[in-house]
């Protein structure tokens, strides 16, 4: 017999495993992209649906995920990475494209379910927990950004073996959690509550977190998928925008450990000004990045973008954790907040490369980026104010 902490334990090691192959995956992306471009002649606009697929994925399924047992469906969502990440690399420019799609329906599963099973799992201790959550994403989207580049080139494994390494995380995820198939919790609230029969579009605060998610989403993919080549734009390097690309992600660890605490913590009347600076910080950056061209203000403008990048998501997660009173309603609070919202997210890397198609400079989506970091604003005041539902 095993005690209730090792349980827990290995409970939590599954969950970091799992949540590693959540963004690295995706991050990957960004610093080859040029690669992949050229490889299938590929131009901007279309090389962004590659980066906007996981997020219809996100957007089509997350609604559906909660409905099923969360242990078996979250086996399945991994063995959906696993075989997307496959197909992506060596199924040609067919298989780029749906790979990255089946790859996003099982990124879709755990986004929706891990915030639930959290809760379920680590009742007492779920505000840590999820800035562990929180933390592990960001260390994932780092590892992601930062290796494709030196694999791609330094090592000659191409872009297709260096998408194809995070197979073997998914595949370490999938033997992980085999063993919670025949455990006993299903992480499910059985109990009925007066307020499960309502539809959780019906509350203003669904809306509000759903909106705050989408925003922050939005702006999150977009700097992921052409951050390199807003760099590359201005006479860097492919080096160069890879180790930027890193920096932001290292950079912007310790904020997704400790926003989400220090949002739980303060008073519920000043939480929303931690979240406002977060956003002028992105403000700031993408300012930086349209006005000037050095070296050092490069470094200037990825330092301020890693600050908001690390902590927007853990707060938008955050939200769906504390706004909804019990795990069911996590789970369709968040099912919601992540279709709607990934489906906002998704129009971002295509409509940032078709405009650059058309203009010929990232100069106008800086600006529209600067647009949306102060909508954000707006949706967390709002979404912090909201009542729990």
């Amino acid at each position: 017999m095993h005690s209730k902490k090792q349980i827990e334990l290995f409970i939590l090691l599954g969950i970091i495993l799992i949540t590693l192959n959540l963004r690295g995956p995706i991050t990957g992306v960004g610093p080859i992209i040029e690669l992949i471009k050229e490889q299938y002649h590929l131009s901007s606009s279309l090389a962004g649906f590659i980066t906007t697929l996981p997020l219809l994925a996100f957007a089509i399924f997350s609604p559906i995920v909660a409905r099923f047992r969360y242990i078996t469906t979250m086996f399945y969502g991994l063995l959906l990475i696993f075989l997307g990440e496959i197909i992506r690399s060596y199924f040609g420019e067919v298989g780029l494209f749906v790979g990255t799609s089946i790859m996003g329906v099982g990124i879709a599963v755990a986004n929706v379910l891990l915030p639930s099973i959290i809760k379920s799992g680590f009742p007492k201790t779920f505000g840590k927990i999820m800035s562990i959550y929180s933390l592990v994403l960001v260390i994932s989207a780092a590892i992601g950004a930062g290796i494709s580049v030196p694999l791609a080139l330094s090592l000659n494994l191409g872009w297709k073996n260096t998408l194809a390494v995070w197979s073997i995380v998914a595949l370490i995820a999938v033997i992980l959690w085999i063993p919670q198939l025949g455990g006993r919790r299903r992480y499910k609230n059985n109990k009925t509550h007066s307020s499960a029969s309502v539809p959780i579009y019906k509350y203003a605060t669904s809306w509000w977190i759903t909106f705050f998610m989408g925003t922050q989403s939005l702006v999150f993919y977009s700097v992921i998928a052409w951050f390199p080549s807003i760099l590359m734009d201005k006479g860097f390097d492919i080096h160069f925008a890879s180790n930027m690309t890193l920096l932001y992600q290292i950079c912007s660890m310790p904020v997704a450990l400790f926003a989400p605490m220090m949002v739980a913590r303060i008073r519920n009347k000043h939480k929303h000004l931690l979240t406002g600076f977060l956003c002028l910080m992105y403000a700031f950056a993408f300012g930086v990045l349209f006005f000037c061209d050095g070296l050092w203000s490069m470094v200037i403008a990825t330092i301020f973008l890693a600050f908001p990048m690390g902590g927007m998501f853990g707060i938008a997660l955050l939200f769906v954790s504390t706004k909804a009173s019990h795990p069911q309603k996590v789970a369709r609070l968040s099912g919601m907040a992540q279709s709607l919202g990934y489906l906002i997210a998704a129009i971002g890397p295509i409509l940032l490369g078709f405009v650059y198609d058309l203009a010929h400079s990232w100069n106008v989506p800086l600006v529209l980026f600067v647009c949306l970091t102060l909508l954000l604003i707006f949706f967390g005041y709002k979404a912090n104010n909201s009542k729990v539902i």
